[in-house]
């Protein structure tokens, strides 16, 4: 497969993706994990003067969460029993993703850089934005095209006024 033709096919990957859980079709969303997934978003401080650079926390440490595909799957069946309360009714969310940027390639996994832009609204008048990076490690699959291997979630929030992380990034 040609640079271009990995790139599109990426590109294909995350919009199928966004698609199945803006329509809340979280099987088909996890379908697209493999099974030693690490999906995590870790904290992000502001820093000043020699600090600059150690924004995030670290593996291990504290995170807004740190999940396997175990507990991704427990947050799946969560959401859909239709009881969990940050999620009920479900918010309607619109998962943009941009920039796509494969960086290069570990054996066969290719690490890739995306951008996102999430506008979620919930009930009549919470309306919530989240934005940021993601990094990924994909691996070819050929049920899915890509398998995501792992996944770190950036915010550009260090600080969340956002009522619940309930979502998916």
């Amino acid at each position: 497969m040609s640079s271009m033709e990995q790139w599109f096919s990426i590109n294909q990957f995350y919009t199928r993706e966004a698609r199945y859980l803006d329509d809340l079709d979280f099987d088909q969303w996890l379908a697209g994990f493999d099974q030693s997934v690490r999906y995590w978003m870790p904290i992000v401080s502001n820093r000043i003067g020699k600090d600059v650079g150690n924004e995030l926390t670290r593996l291990g440490d504290l995170a807004h969460f740190e999940d396997d595909h175990t507990s991704l799957t427990n947050r799946v069946k969560r959401l859909q029993t239709g009881r969990a309360w940050a999620e009920t009714p479900p918010g309607r969310t619109n998962h943009m993703v941009t920039n796509v940027e494969v960086m290069g390639q570990d054996s066969d996994i290719q690490n890739v850089r995306s951008q996102f832009l999430i506008y979620r609204s919930h009930m009549e008048t919470d309306q919530e934005i989240f934005s940021g990076t993601r990094l990924d490690k994909l691996r070819s699959d050929p049920a899915t095209e890509w398998k995501i291997m792992e996944r770190t979630i950036i915010l550009d929030h260090a600080v969340l006024t956002q009522k619940s992380l309930g979502i998916f990034f």
